[in-house]
């Protein structure tokens, strides 16, 4: 009887270790989220789940401030580049039936696409050479200013191009134009729109049933997510990116290519294609395996580069993290004006992470997997941040003695390289004076950095003070002696009377 007791006490211990994990887990997540939701540095839905339960989903920030609308976890958000990962998904689909063979040339199945070396391969590994949009289409927006280039436009322009980056298959290079010449392959060679495919295809056996693929004239009603961004991060106002003149291109010009983007989805519905994907219900376990292998050039190589956490490379359609000790992790981001979205998964301990921001706050996915796969991590509130506006509002004796009192606080996180975006931000901002004390803060605190005299002897530059400045940028140049752009500058301020 020993041995039946002894082992209903290790599965007890068991599943108590499993709860306690969960549990500290949730509560590792909810203390980072709710430190940057107090420093405004989240603005979206975030959801993590394991073996198929939900962790955690909740939901951060406004998702259209004229409305007062929240943002809620049926949200919908604008996936950006994680719309990619569906449209690979659409396309093997498609090599499954026979449509579509993956190493067959582009030009087979249309014709009026004249690179004959490109295949459908190259397209889905980002290894075709084409320029992406902006080498693409940059050019003809002083003559088109007010056009917006849908998916029709892709093939006459690269006609006009006439040329490609390199070789296919010799290098890596993420390109839009790929993935938009992947959609026009399945309108192909289905007979569909792009659109239309997607829905019934992939969106309605995934149980996506709040996923769509939207056009650019599409008004964002209740429901939907707007675009923001901060035009001051130490400030807490947000901005439509529709109104930066600047970013136009992207929040007109170009919003209506469909295949690289354009698909907007919820985290719950993100959820149903993880679940989906598991289930088999969209594609092989076979077409899955080529997916999430990272793609080999044609020297046999693979291109890996750092992605945050980890080196990474590009398979077909997912980004592939190097490491495996924590088991083998699949990825997508996506990022336009307005938008960060994120979809990771861990295919062996099934593991998700997804968060959608609406307010191109900096992702937070990477560090959400940290904290699941239970190693040390730790953010706490931004102390520069709180030094800035104490700056600003109480002036600088309060904001030291602030800085003074928290900076040990295990509590608060202080970061050389925020302290000195903030700084920078004020200096553009007609903070000089306050821009000029906290660069100088910043090289007390950080005094190992070449950035920090960097911007300092910019600021100082900037006031006039100029011996100062020429200081500043010696002493950077010494701890940094490859500061090109440090170097030019001494050399102008040296070279004035």
């Amino acid at each position: 009887m020993r041995p039946k007791f002894s082992m209903i006490i290790l599965l007890t211990l068991a599943l108590s270790a499993g709860k306690t994990y969960a549990q500290t887990t949730v509560s590792r997540i909810d203390t980072f989220l709710n430190n940057l939701n107090a420093d405004h540095q989240i603005n979206g839905s975030v959801l993590v789940a394991a073996q198929g339960k939900v962790l955690y989903d909740h939901s951060y920030g406004i998702a259209n401030v004229h409305t007062h609308q929240v943002n809620a976890i049926d949200t919908k958000y604008v996936m950006a580049s994680v719309s990619k990962p569906l449209t690979a998904i659409a396309v093997f689909q498609l090599i499954e039936k026979g449509k579509l063979k993956l190493d067959e040339p582009v030009a087979r199945y249309l014709p009026t696409f004249s690179l004959k070396d490109i295949t459908v391969r190259n397209l889905l590994a980002h290894t075709s050479g084409l320029p992406n949009t902006e080498e693409l289409f940059g050019g003809q927006l002083k003559a088109n200013p007010d056009k917006q280039y849908t998916n029709a436009d892709i093939l006459p322009a690269l006609v006009a191009f006439g040329t490609v980056r390199f070789r296919a298959g010799e290098k890596y290079e993420y390109s839009n134009t790929n993935y938009s010449l992947l959609a026009l392959l399945i309108e192909k060679q289905t007979g569909r729109a792009f659109a239309d495919y997607m829905r019934r295809y992939v969106f309605k056996p995934a149980g996506m049933a709040n996923t769509e693929i939207i056009d650019s004239d599409f008004n964002f009603p209740a429901g939907f997510a707007k675009k923001y961004d901060r035009p001051i991060h130490y400030a807490d106002t947000l901005r439509l990116v529709t109104e930066v003149p600047e970013i136009r291109q992207w929040t007109y010009n170009w919003v209506g290519f469909q295949g690289p983007g354009n698909m907007v989805s919820t985290t719950h519905d993100l959820l149903n294609l993880d679940r989906a994907l598991y289930a088999g219900k969209l594609v092989s376990a076979r077409s899955m395996d080529l997916m999430f292998t990272p793609n080999k050039l044609n020297d046999g190589s693979i291109p890996y580069f750092r992605a945050g956490i980890d080196e990474a490379a590009y398979g077909l359609g997912w980004f592939i993290f190097r490491h495996t000790d924590n088991g083998r992790v699949v990825w997508h981001s996506g990022g336009i004006p307005g938008m960060n979205t994120f979809l990771l998964r861990n295919i062996e301990k099934k593991q998700l992470v997804i968060t959608m921001d609406n307010a191109q706050n900096a992702p937070v996915a990477p560090e959400l997997y940290i904290i699941l796969s239970n190693k040390p991590f730790f953010r706490g509130r931004s102390l520069a941040r709180l030094y800035v506006t104490t700056l600003l509002d109480k002036g600088a004796d309060r904001a030291q003695e602030t800085l003074n009192r928290l900076k040990t606080d295990k509590n608060w996180t202080l970061s050389e390289g925020e302290l000195n975006f903030l700084g920078i931000e004020l200096m553009n901002n007609k903070h000089l004076t306050e821009a000029l004390e906290v660069f100088k803060t910043n090289t007390i605190l950080f005094p190992d950095s070449f950035n920090t005299y960097d911007s300092y002897g910019e600021a100082l530059m900037k006031a006039g003070r100029k011996e100062e400045a020429i200081e500043m940028y010696k002493k950077s140049i010494k701890l940094n002696p490859g500061n090109q752009s440090g170097k030019k500058m001494l050399e102008k301020l040296l070279g004035e009377p």
